[in-house]
Formats: C-alpha cells, structure tokens, sequence
C-alpha cells in the first residue's frame, strides 16, 4: 500500500468527488389534482419534480471534496453485444484510496482538464444565465501568443426559429462570463444583439469532464496483512469503478 500510496500522488489526477445519496421525497395521491370522492394521501414510490433537492431524480449529491486518484482506459472499443453496448464511449476507470469508497452513482469532476461541451437552451427573462457546466477557460499556446478561450461559438436563431451563419455573438463584446462560469448577456442586451425571451441558442464551450459510476466491479478488495498468523490483521484495498461521462448517462 505504500508503493500504490505513492503512485496516486505522484501520477494520479486531482478530481472533485461527489457522493450520491437517494432523496426521501415521495410523491402521494395529495399530489395529484384529482377529484376523488375520498382522497387519500397513500405513497406511489416516486419521487417529486418540485423537490427542491433532487428535481425529481431521486437522487442528490452531497459531502463534496478534492480527493486524488488514479484514472486509466480513457478510451473503449464499442461492442454493442457487451454490457454496456454502444454507451461504453467516454468510459474511464477510477482507483482510489482505500479511505475513498466510491458507491454506484458518485460523481468526479476533473479539476485540471477542460472538454468540448455543447448544448442548446432557450433564453429566459434573466440578464445571467448558468449552463449546465460552469464554462471554464483555457490557454491555447498559438504562433501569435498565448490565447484564452472559454466558448467556442454562440449560435441564436431569429423568432421565427430559423438562424443564419451571421447570428453568432463574440465574448466580451455581446456577453460576458462570470466568475462562476455563467453567462452574462448584460452587454448584448444594451447593445441588442443578443437573443430575446423564448428564442433560442446553442453554445460549444469548454467545461471540466465530469463521470458518474457506471458499473462497480469491485464492491470490496480487503484483505489480511500475514494471513494465517497470530498477527494477521485488516488490510484495506484501494477499489477501482468504472465511470461514464455524465452527459451521456444522466
């Protein structure tokens, strides 16, 4: 263990680890706006879409820390007869610490890489948006100079759903982005070339790659220090997960 100990400090990568917990909300007959002659408040199992907490997954996430680990098989070869068919795309494997013991569900986020993500949203009445990952920025090291680029291009289409290749706004110049990785569309707005209310807009921006355990293939790995001995004692295991992008699985 100290030899592993001292592989995950020194190759391993930093990642934000997020535990996954099931939400207790539940949805009863109360919920429903039904005119029944005797109402009753008896449970259904599901979970609530006006839980503030899960929104409705049953899930949420909770004891948020920076852990280090090692992450490995960054690439998959698709078989649509193996388990995970053709969603093994954006698989990696995860071998933590023995004091980390991740479950079915977990999240990490890499702290010091950043991915190509694209998405597509319609604007609502408010000046700063958050996309679905906080947009982070990177420096590309090019024959001009350095250069920091955190989206890619911002694409909006007209009120009559259609867009043309000159529909595109320019960071910091039609839109800001905050310290939090949101969107501010102040500046647009004054000068009126950002989209208005109900249109929408797609938006490739660099994020931090974020997995969710996927499969557990070992629940536990511990073991004995001089087995079969007066002194044999506990030994605990790091345990490896495999892990899915999440966009692609939550």
């Amino acid at each position: 263990m100290e030899e592993y100990r001292k592989l995950v400090f020194a190759k391993g990568i930093d990642l934000q680890w997020e535990q996954c917990a099931e939400c207790p909300c539940v949805r009863d007959s109360s919920s429903f706006t039904l005119n029944l002659i005797e109402p009753t408040t008896q449970a259904t199992g599901e979970a609530r879409s006006d839980c503030e907490l899960c929104e409705g997954t049953g899930y949420f996430w909770h004891s948020s820390q920076e852990i280090r680990a090692i992450v490995t098989g960054g690439t998959s070869t698709t078989d649509k007869y193996a388990v995970y068919g053709e969603y093994a795309r954006g698989m990696v494997n995860i071998s933590t610490l023995p004091e980390h013991l991740p479950a079915y569900g977990d999240r990490f986020t890499v702290l010091n890489s950043v991915m190509v993500f694209r998405e597509t949203r319609t604007r609502t009445t408010q000046a700063v948006e958050s996309l679905r990952y906080p947009i982070q920025a990177r420096t590309l090291d090019l024959a001009s100079g350095q250069s920091t680029v955190r989206v890619l291009r911002l694409q909006y289409a007209n009120a009559d759903g259609l867009t043309v290749l000159s529909n595109s706004l320019t960071d910091t110049v039609d839109f800001e982005i905050t310290a939090n990785g949101s969107i501010d569309f102040t500046l647009g707005d004054n000068l009126g070339t950002t989209p208005s209310e109900g249109q929408r807009y797609s938006i490739a921006y660099f994020a931090r790659p974020r997995y969710y355990v996927a499969d557990h293939p070992h629940t536990h790995r511990d073991s004995v220090r001089i087995r079969k001995s007066t002194t044999e004692t506990p030994l605990a295991l790091p345990i490896q997960v495999h892990c899915s992008l999440e966009f692609m699985g939550v």
